[in-house]
């Protein structure tokens, strides 16, 4: 056997094994997808048929949901405001557990736990998407009207970005009629990419902490 054939396998092996490593559905489509593409040609090089057969079909399998999964965002979704507190709210504080790693890869200095009179300052509202809870808002109002976004976190399967850009162009209009800026901070480079394609600009540094605003029409 040709030794790029044999590398050839092993990128399709490696690159489907990555795909398994992914939460997010439809990244791990694709990445899947291209893995299985090349392992059927593998499979078709080395004349190993079963390989390629199989390989083949989950190449149909992944296409098929990939088409549905681009079929159904083309629906409109409902988006909706469910408000909470996040000291008494049971539901709330059972979120917060369940995501408290991820949270923390996000914003590492929020408290989640343990200090309940901060906790009772702030507000806080769940974006459901066709009823499913899929982000939790925190933020408090500055004395001058305007909103300060303390912790926006959407869980693994919904990071597409529609949860937050339902907050600032159609939440915001009921929650702070008033408000002309919001303000956001960032501790990773990950929320900071995150901000700038929401079209936040960096207006700062305090510490380690990025500080951000936008503006709203």
């Amino acid at each position: 056997m040709n030794t790029w054939i044999e590398w050839f396998g092993t990128f399709a092996s490696v690159v489907v094994a990555i795909s398994l490593t992914l939460k997010n559905i439809k990244r791990l489509r694709i990445v899947n997808l291209i893995g299985s593409l090349a392992f059927a040609i593998y499979g078709f090089l080395i004349s190993a048929w079963p390989v390629f057969g199989l390989n083949a079909f989950i190449v149909l399998v992944n296409t098929y949901y990939l088409y549905v999964m681009a079929r159904d965002a083309k629906k409109p979704e409902t988006f909706e405001i469910l408000y909470v507190n996040l000291v008494h709210d049971e539901y709330a504080q059972r979120f917060l557990q369940f995501y408290k790693s991820d949270i923390k890869k996000f914003f590492p200095s929020f408290p989640l736990e343990g200090n309940d009179d901060y906790l009772m300052g702030l507000e806080a509202c769940f974006i459901l998407r066709q009823t499913v809870p899929v982000s939790l808002v925190v933020y408090k109002r500055e004395a001058n009207g305007d909103l300060s976004i303390l912790m926006d976190y959407a869980i693994p399967a919904y990071r597409d970005l529609k949860n937050a850009r339902f907050f600032l162009e159609t939440a915001l209009k009921n929650i702070a009629r008033t408000a002309k800026v919001v303000h956001a901070q960032a501790e990773v480079p990950a929320h900071e990419s995150y901000l700038n394609k929401l079209g936040f600009t960096k207006v700062g540094t305090s510490g380690n902490v990025s500080l951000y605003q936008k503006s709203l029409s």
